[in-house]
């Protein structure tokens, strides 16, 4: 049953895939954002899916590709010429975002009448399979095949040093290992290795002191794998280190399911050339980030998460890719992190995503930049994602569904090169001073669909430009506004449009809504403040403001830092009601710090944040509900 969900599940993720990204003109109309920097030709990385490695009778059959490469910039290009860009892009995908798992990953069972099984016991272990070799508490697995494992391995590891083109399958089945200066279990050779969690399973692993590294690779993960790792099944595992990585694959990682509960020090999830999410729930405490794709010699690596309840809670990113980013769906909940999302081009067309961090909450930095391990508080100087210097035609951020919400005490979403939003819920609790802005851009951010509010500090603040086809406004206020207040937008007959608490100090605005049209009268009200205001054009801005570009406007010749505090509050969506200082979706209450879904009380799944606290949502959405 749950299978043939996940399968119905898979289908209206490509059907939404296929209808979200055909439409998504806004990379096309992004492309064609006017300015006055020379352009050039952006499609400088190429990230490739390889799972050469797989039979063909093993693979998924594509119902299309996708890519979110850019084309070359231009200026002053009609919707139509949009279209044809992003069209164009997509065509040459290296990428196919549509046949990420094989048929093998998914399903994550194995035919225990065929499998050789090992009993670990100790500081050795017992197998009657002449590909098993025992020594010294070192177990190496020689051939393909599949291997249950069972028992308790006090001072050992697991060692797969197989063929070339050997596949070989881990079975755990109710395993505690303990190494003390090398991998739990090391993939050295083989062409890719299954770790199957079997049903009801409780694992652990762990790595207790500091690694020694015994042949030429650098091993420095709890598994480790130098060729393709696909984690799967209904089980269980806890992985522990002290020093090192929890799971890291020198070429894909795939996890299509389990539950997974990592403490580390390094990264959580490590792929060299791509971390690929399926399904899964997920626990992610570390010193460094929760999810990170590519390393010093691979740029391109690339993240693509298609469903889960992850959970993570970092001292660095929660989810970074060196090259695409790519969120189709699944619950990612970041009660912790330097900077949330951080990936070269970002591409969001589902899912429900909550950030909480201490830096931008989104953030993307084109190769070119050279920030996107740069933490100050700021991409390239305070609320710098808006000057020319760090514009970037490589980096972008598109949205075209999903629900997001941001509490960022760096900027809130911020690209250095483009920002588009076609569809999806957008909520931003951007910095309570002017040191950096609720939505940052090095070249323009265009609307076409969609729903967002944003606050912030109004030094840096920047809103949409007329390249949007979906009217905004960007509204700075004379007196900083508090925490607590509710921001109202009424239509010229006083009738409600949109109604937003902010558990955050601010004194700017950006807003944009389906229901605003051009030419209609709006009232914008926060407290004992007002704004009214006519939509003549596509985009409205007012207000002084310390550097904005298309859509606002710069009135008071410099960069403002005021020294504003940030109240220790957080979010909540519209009509919600939030004594606490946390966050909260639409139509719910929130007594015990923690975040509800639309019209849902919360009374479980509690993650601790310094900012506030956010909880688990269920899992209401179905495949019926995915839609772009």
């Amino acid at each position: 049953m749950r299978k043939n969900k996940y399968m119905r599940r898979r289908a209206e993720i490509r059907k939404c895939l296929a209808i979200g990204l055909t439409a998504a003109m806004c990379m096309a109309m992004l492309a064609g954002c006017s300015t006055s920097q020379s352009t050039s030709s952006t499609s400088d990385t190429e990230v490739t899916s390889d799972v050469s490695t797989e039979t063909d009778a093993d693979k998924e059959s594509p119902n299309g590709s996708a890519d979110a490469e850019n084309t070359s910039v231009k200026t002053e290009m009609t919707v139509e010429e949009m279209q044809s860009a992003i069209d164009e892009s997509m065509s040459g995908a290296d990428i196919d975002i549509t046949d990420m798992f094989t048929k093998r990953d998914l399903a994550g069972t194995y035919d225990e009448s065929e499998a050789v099984k090992i009993t670990l016991s100790g500081k050795t272990a017992t197998c009657n399979s002449s590909n098993v070799q025992i020594e010294d508490g070192v177990v190496t697995i020689k051939a393909a095949g599949v291997y249950v494992l069972s028992g308790t391995l006090t001072d050992g590891t697991i060692v797969v040093d197989a063929g070339d083109d050997d596949k070989v399958q881990l079975v755990l089945d109710g395993v505690s290992i303990t190494a003390v200066d090398y991998a739990a279990i090391y993939a050295k050779n083989a062409d890719k290795v299954f770790v199957t969690l079997a049903e009801g399973a409780e694992n652990s692993l762990t790595v207790s002191g500091d690694y020694v590294q015994t042949d030429d690779n650098n091993v420095d993960a709890v598994i480790f794998a130098k060729c393709d790792l696909t984690l799967n099944g209904t089980g269980s595992l806890t992985v522990k280190d002290t020093t090192g990585h929890g799971i890291v694959s020198k070429d894909d990682l795939v996890v299509t399911g389990g539950t997974y509960t990592i403490y580390s020090q390094n990264h959580c999830l490590n792929g060299k050339d791509s971390v690929r999410i399926a399904d899964g729930t997920f626990n992610l405490s570390c010193d460094e980030d929760g999810i990170h794709a590519g390393n010093d010699d691979q740029q391109d690596g690339y993240v693509y998460i298609e469903g889960g309840d992850i959970n993570i809670s970092v001292g660095d990113d929660a989810i970074h890719a060196e090259g695409l980013l790519i969120i189709t769906g699944g619950d990612i909940d970041v009660s912790k992190s330097c900077e949330g999302v951080e990936g070269d081009k970002i591409l969001v067309t589902g899912g429900d995503i909550d950030v909480i961090s201490s830096d931008d909450g989104f953030n993307a930095a084109g190769g070119s930049s050279g920030s996107g391990d740069n933490h100050d508080g700021f991409g390239g100087g305070p609320g710098m994602g808006g000057v020319d210097m760090d514009a970037d035609n490589d980096a972008y951020i598109l949205i075209t569904g999903g629900t997001i919400n941001i509490n960022a005490n760096g900027d809130g979403i911020d690209s250095n090169g483009y920002i588009g939003i076609t569809g999806g819920s957008v909520y931003v609790l951007g910095p309570s001073d002017n040191g950096n802005g609720a939505m940052d851009y090095g070249i323009c951010a265009a609307i076409t669909g969609g729903e967002i509010v944003a606050v912030g500090g109004s030094g840096m603040a920047q809103g949409f430009g007329d390249e949007s086809t979906q009217c905004s406004a960007l509204v700075n206020f004379d007196e900083w506004v508090d925490a607590g207040e509710t921001i109202t937008l009424t239509d010229s007959d006083g009738k409600e449009v949109l109604s937003y608490k902010v558990d955050k100090k601010f004194n700017s605005v950006v807003i944009s809504t389906s229901d605003m049209k051009q030419g209609d009268n709006y009232t914008l009200t926060v407290g004992d403040q007002s704004s009214t205001f006519t939509l003549d054009d596509i985009t409205y801005s007012e207000g002084s403001g310390g550097m904005q570009r298309p859509g606002g406007n710069l009135d008071n010749g410099g960069i403002q830092r005021p020294g504003g505090n940030s109240d220790d509050g957080n979010m909540q969506r519209p009509g919600g009601n939030s004594d606490d200082g946390n966050m909260q979706r639409p139509g719910g209450n929130s007594d015990d710090g923690n975040m509800q879904r639309l019209d849902g009380d919360s009374d479980n799944g509690q993650n601790d944040s310094t900012n506030g606290s956010s909880q688990n949502k269920d899992n209401s959405s179905s495949s019926d509900s995915m839609s772009i």
